[in-house]
This record gives C-alpha cells, sequence and structure tokens, in this order.
C-alpha cells in the first residue's frame, strides 16, 4: 500500500459533524447554548483555517513543483471556505442581537441550514483530495518523499505537542492510521519518539500497546 497522506480528514469530518449535531439541538432561547455554539464555532474556524494553510503550503507546492494542476480546484474551495464561514459567523452574531426568543429560534434554524450546506461541501472537498490529489502526489512522488512531507513539523514539535496532536486524532482513527503516525514520529524524530510514545500509549487498549510495541520494536 502506497504511503497515505490526509489521514487527518477522519478528524476534520468528525469535528464537522459534532457542530452540526450540536446546532440541531441548540435551544436558541438559552443564551448559555448560544455561547457553546459561538465557542465550538470558533475553534473549528480556527482549525479549518490551520489546516487548508497546511495543505496549500506543503501539499499543493509539492503539487506546483511538479507541474500539476489539480490542486487548483481545492485552493478554490479553501477561497470559498473563507466566504462561508464569514457567512457563518454573520448568522451566529445575528441570533445573540435579535430581539424576541421567537427570532432567535427562526435565525437559529438558517444557521442549521447554512452550515449542513457548508458540512456537505466540505465532506465533497475531502473526498476530491482524498481521490484526486493523493493518487496524484503518489504517482509524483516516492513514499520516501511524501513521508517528508511532516519532517519539518515534526522537527519543531515537542514531545509534548506531539502527544496532544495524538491524544486528538487518535481517537477518530483506526490502529493502522495510528501505527502510521507513530511509525513517521520514529523515523523521522528518534530522539523524541520514546517521550512521545509513554505519553500516548496510556491512552490505548492494552491489546493495541503490545501490537505496537512488537510492530514498532520498542524495547520494554
Amino acid at each position: 500500500m502506497r504511503y497515505q497522506l490526509y489521514r487527518e480528514h477522519k478528524y476534520v469530518s468528525s469535528a464537522l459533524n459534532d457542530l452540526e449535531r450540536l446546532i440541531a439541538k441548540t435551544d436558541f432561547r438559552n443564551p448559555q447554548e448560544i455561547i457553546l455554539v459561538e465557542q465550538t464555532f470558533q475553534s473549528l474556524t480556527d482549525m479549518l483555517n490551520g489546516h487548508a494553510q497546511y495543505e496549500n503550503d506543503r501539499l499543493h507546492t509539492l503539487l506546483k513543483n511538479r507541474h500539476s494542476k489539480i490542486h487548483e480546484h481545492a485552493e478554490e474551495d479553501h477561497a470559498h471556505q473563507d466566504e462561508q464561514l464569514l457567512k457563518i459567523q454573520g448568522i451566529i452574531n445575528s441570533i445573540s442581537n435579535a430581539p424576541t426568543d421567537e427570532e432567535k429560534v427562526s435565525i437559529g434554524y438558517t444557521l442549521y441550514l447554512t452550515y449542513r450546506k457548508f458540512v456537505a461541501d466540505n465532506l465533497i472537498h475531502l473526498h476530491e483530495e482524498e481521490t484526486m490529489l493523493l493518487p496524484e502526489l503518489q504517482r509524483l512522488y516516492t513514499d520516501e518523499e511524501l513521508k517528508q512531507v511532516e519532517a519539518p513539523t515534526y522537527k519543531k514539535m515537542t514531545p509534548e505537542e506531539m502527544i496532544g496532536m495524538m491524544k486528538v486524532l487518535f481517537p477518530h482513527m483506526n490502529p493502522s492510521d495510528r501505527l502510521a503516525f507513530l511509525s513517521d514520529i520514529k523515523e523521522i524524530q528518534p530522539e523524541k519518539f520514546n517521550a512521545a510514545w509513554h505519553g500516548i500509549a496510556p491512552t490505548l487498549s492494552q491489546d493495541e500497546q503490545t501490537s505496537l510495541s512488537k510492530q514498532l520494536q520498542i524495547l520494554s
């Protein structure tokens, strides 16, 4: 199996859907529930913006360097995402400013419909990246070259930051994904690996700890 990028999309998809479910059940007459939506949306916005910037800077640059233009639609999607996020933020702001509970509930429903469409668009975007851009990257680069995409990130990260990243991502991933992340860290930053492993291992089942220890050749 070729080296895979975009594994973090599993977390992105989960975060998008978590907020959709939150908005769906929010009582927009309740200020505290509106605040929770606002905070969750802001966190999601920060994550999506950072993720889009990473893809533009790292992955799309690889394609440009080999004279491929397949990424251009994805970058258009990223620009459209910015517009959609601003629109959603405006709707959230208008809920708090609405003078009556009836208007708050009505605008809340508009928020739900608008955000649900945003999720649908974003899931199509993720699908296109994994089924179109990834094969193109795999065609243009070797597995070893693709593995180096994360090298600058892991070089900057402390073991504690690596642990934090894995704690966010791993609950949304299967054992093969978790092995891939840990293998990359072990190969790219071996001096940080032991601390990262000891930090993340307690969050895994005993069976998976044993399996990963064998696959990663971790000495007890």
